[in-house]
Order: structure tokens, then sequence, then C-alpha cells
């Protein structure tokens, strides 16, 4: 039973006590017990705080607030939270004073003289009224409860379920970046231990350098496929350098790279895979060249693995239009169209725990972010072909050779880092080309040289103990605000501090640094004249460091 007389709370306000006290009579003979009366009107805002009443019986007309003014007042304080409803008792029987109490906000109107059995029913349905209202609010606020702790529950198992999904697409992601370093690795393992175990081939300078050329190719495509845990697909930036880039170039370089695989390890498996050049004349294209090497590793691997009977590659470019087209075919095994139709879909493999998924989606966005299509054609028992169109330069031009730029002068330098290896690298780059280098193992040590040489530049590392690269340019800036400062650093550019820039340096490389960049960097900041060329090559920094 929702309405209990004996636990129900009525207060009374009523100017005349003679009133309060037969209203109060009154309730006792029905059960009413906790009945509280109050004369002024002034009082009220306080007992009601106090009493905490089910029900207010307000007489209308009293002198000092009437009856609409308490409970206007009370509407904006105890009223608006409590929704305690409340019955007028008048003896105004014009229709305007009730219509005004009502729209002051009474529940109910009664009028004097009343009749006692109708006045009790009034009060007693406005206090079960209280009562639903009062349950109602409570489940109310059982249901919020609940409905906030499941919410938690989802949002934490959704979370997890999140976090899980995150570490197993890294994981894929990570297997398929090493698959593809380990490739790299192999380019560069096996043709250094050719030259080391073959002395003879030591004495042929010219198969010495084509050797150390290939292995330096795959280096550099080796730390590029590192930057691809970070990105999966992800669409062109300005940041990304572009040059023009000789498609058919790329591909001569790529063979040999990939030699241990469709060659050395085919004949350990004991099929024969030839790779056949079908290469005709076609105009430059703007691209990325280590990340269009990537492409047609990939693609020369993926073939290799659908031959396992071996066969022949072939590497076809043609102009058409304004395009390139570049082909890669194969005569393997070929593919179904529901294979065909997903073999983009990243994590998608038909070759089980051998198989990544990782390879041809990859391809995909990096072709995507040269503004190419790719298109497969392949049947069962027929092989396969990858298409690829790539718009191709109008004038076209050959590409400025790599490590042309150098400095203008020999340079007084500066090597601060903590890493022994690195710091014996740059030293090597700098002092082959005519520069004076002192090198500082931490940043403690490098403020100790710093005040008693005048550094034409210098590199610094990022992450260093006690110390980082940023933190003491800002040092050094303090003493010599013109210094020219070129960061060094193996962290991607996320994992730099947030904020505008690289405030501080003028330069942002990203390790391992090629000589050739290494001499682009050292060039740009010693052309640099005032504040203004100072901040076009904090703008170049995206491009070092990409």
């Amino acid at each position: 039973m929702l309405h209990s007389p004996q636990s129900s709370r009525i207060l009374l306000v009523d100017d005349e006590v003679g009133h309060l006290c037969l209203l109060e009579n009154m309730l006792n003979r029905i059960g009413y017990r906790h009945v509280g009366k109050v004369s002024d009107s002034r009082e009220v805002f306080v007992t009601m705080a106090e009493f905490r009443p089910d029900l207010l019986i307000l007489d209308l007309h009293m002198p000092h607030l009437d009856g609409c003014e308490v409970m206007q007042r009370l509407r904006k304080t105890v009223l608006a939270d409590e929704h305690v409803p409340v019955l007028i008792l008048t003896a105004d029987l014009t229709p305007q004073a009730k219509r005004r109490a009502l729209a002051a906000g009474a529940a109910d109107v009664l009028t004097k003289p009343f009749d006692s059995s109708e006045a009790f029913m009034r009060i007693r349905n406005l206090i079960e009224l209280r009562a639903l209202e009062r349950q109602s609010r409570g489940h109310q606020h059982a249901l919020e409860r609940t409905v906030a702790e499941r919410t938690h529950e989802l949002r934490e198992s959704q979370r997890q379920i999140v976090q899980q999904e995150r570490l197993r697409a890294f994981g894929e992601m990570a297997g398929g970046v090493v698959h593809d370093f380990n490739n790299a690795l192999m380019s560069i393992i096996g043709y250094s231990e050719i030259l080391l175990e073959d002395e003879a081939m030591l004495a042929d300078p010219v198969m010495v350098r084509q050797f150390l050329k290939i292995m330096n190719t795959a280096g550099r495509d080796a730390s590029h496929v590192i930057g691809r845990l970070r990105e999966f697909y992800r669409p062109r930036e300005e940041s990304d350098v572009f040059v023009p880039v000789d498609l058919n170039k790329v591909l001569e370089e790529v063979v040999p790279i990939t030699q241990p695989k469709w060659h050395d390890q085919a004949l350990i498996a004991g099929k024969v895979i030839e790779i056949v050049f079908d290469l005709a004349r076609i105009p430059l294209i703007q691209g990325n060249a280590a990340e269009l090497r990537e492409v047609a590793t990939n693609l020369i691997f993926n073939a290799v693995d659908a031959m396992p009977h071996g066969g022949k590659i072939t590497l076809r470019t043609r102009p058409e239009g304004a395009s390139v087209v570049w082909e890669v075919c194969d005569e393997g095994a070929g593919m179904s169209d529901e294979v065909r139709t997903r073999c983009l879909e990243p994590f998608f493999s038909t070759k089980g725990e051998k198989g990544t998924g990782l390879g041809l989606s990859m391809v995909f966005g990096i072709i995507k972010r040269h503004d190419g299509q790719l298109d497969v054609d392949s049947a069962v028992g027929e092989g396969s072909t990858f298409r690829i169109r790539l718009p191709g330069i109008v004038d076209a031009f050959v590409p400025p050779v790599a490590g042309s730029v150098a400095a203008q002068r020999p340079l007084h330098i500066l090597v601060v880092d903590d890493g022994a290896v690195t710091r014996y690298v740059l030293s090597a780059y700098l002092k082959a080309d005519g520069h004076s280098v002192v090198c500082a193992s931490d940043p403690v040590e490098a403020l100790e040289l710093f005040p008693a040489h005048e550094f034409d530049v210098l590199l610094l590392d990022f992450a260093m103990p006690g110390m980082n690269g940023l933190q003491l340019a800002a040092k050094i800036r303090q003493r010599r605000s013109d210094q020219r400062i070129i960061l060094v650093t193996a962290c991607s550019q996320d994992d730099l501090p947030p904020g505008e820039g690289t405030p501080g340096v003028d330069l942002v490389m990203r390790k391992p640094v090629p000589r050739s960049e290494l001499r682009r960097a050292l060039a740009s900041v010693m052309q640099r004249t005032g504040s203004a060329a100072a901040t076009a090559d904090r703008e170049t920094a995206a491009e070092i460091f990409a």
C-alpha cells in the first residue's frame, strides 16, 4: 500500500489559529498523526525544509504573503526538487481566485466551508500521487544507476576488446614488417658474406661496388619498412617527398635485391624461376623510389610463392597516354574469383600460417598514395597479372643525382649522440667531405665543449639520458641565439613533444641518416640568412624527416 496515514506528513498554513486546530483534529481522527502547523506565512520556508511534508494545505488569503506568493517562492526553492503537492483552502468562491491558485502551482483547490468526506478523499489522492511519484523517482534512480553500471561495464568490455584487437592487428602487421625486413636483411647479409668469405671477390672493385650498392639500397628500404608500423594505409600528405623517378631503373634495382628468394631459395627447393624484363621507353613518374621498390619486392615474392614448381615472372612497362602501365605477370596457380576479389584486403591470406595478409594491402596503400590504380587479372591455373597505372610526368626530366648537394665550404661541426656507432658514422660522413668534427657522448659534455669552439652546425640526438636534444638546443640558444642546429632522431615525428613544430632547431632528420640527406641538410641550414630563412628551413624539416 503506497498511502499510509500513519507515515504521511502534512503541513497546514493558515493565519487563523482556530482553523489550524480544526484541520489538525480532523486529520488526526482519520489517522494522520504527523501534522505541522504554521500561522505566519513567512515561516513556511524554514518549516518546509525541517518538516519535509508530503502535502502542503495552504490558505489562499493571508497577510504578509498570500498562498500564491508562497507557492511561487517555494517553486524556486524547496518544491522545485521535492514536488510536494499543494492543496489550496479558500473562502473566495470566485472563478478568478481558483484560476489564480491553479496557475500558481496548486494541485487542487478546496473552498470553505468544505465537506469533510470530500476533503479527506482529495487529501488521500494527493498523498497517494506524492507516494507514486516518489516510488517512480526511486525506480528511475535505480534504473539510472543500473544503466550507469552497465554502461561502465560495456565500455570496459569494449575497451578490452579494442585493446585485444589492436594487439592482434599490431602483431599481424609486425609479422608482415618483420617478413619484409628480413628480406632486406637477406640481401645485406648475403652479399656481405660473399665479400667476407671470398677474398678473390675483393680484388674486383667493380663487383665490390655493385654489391655495396645493392646492400646500401636494401638497407635504405629496410629503414623505410620500419616506418610502416605507424601507417597501415594513409592518404598522401604534404610532407610526403615525391620526386621524379625512373620506374624502369627501380625494377632493375629490385631484381638483384630479391635474388636470394627467387633464385637461391628456389633452387634449394628444387624449382627454377626466371625473371624477364619487358621494359619500354616510358616517362618519369612522380613518386617515392623506396616505396615503389617495396611494391615490386612484394609482387615478386608473391609471384614466387604462387609458383611452387617454378616458372617465369615478367616485369613489363609501357606508356599509355599520359600514364605509365607497370605489370608483374607470373605463371603460377592463379586465383579464383573470390580470392582475386579479396586479395587486397588487410589480413586476408591463402598461405595459412606462412602469410600475414599484409603484403598486397600495403601494395594497394602505396599505389593509392601515388595516385595510381591497381587491377588484378587472374584465373585458376592460368597465372596472375598485377597491373598498375601511375600518372606520368608530361615534361619528363632526369631526376637529380642523390648526394650531389654539398656544403659551400668546410664546416666545424659538433656531433652529440650517446650512441657510439652513430657518432662514428656521422663523423666518417663529415670528415670524408672535408669537415672538422668534434664529438660528445652526452649533453653535459656538449655544454662543456660548446664555449671553446665556434661551431657552424650542431648535430644533436633527440633521445639522450638526462636531457633530450630539444632541451639541449634550448640551452644552446640561450648562449648563442643564431646557432644552426639539426636534430637527429630515431623517433617518429609523432613521438616528438607536442606543440608548434620543433622550437630551437632548424631541421629534423630521422635515423638512419643517408650521407646524401646529411649533405642536403647541411647545405640547407648554411644557406639561411636571418629569421625569414630560418623559418623556411624549419618548413623544410618535413622533407628531410620524411
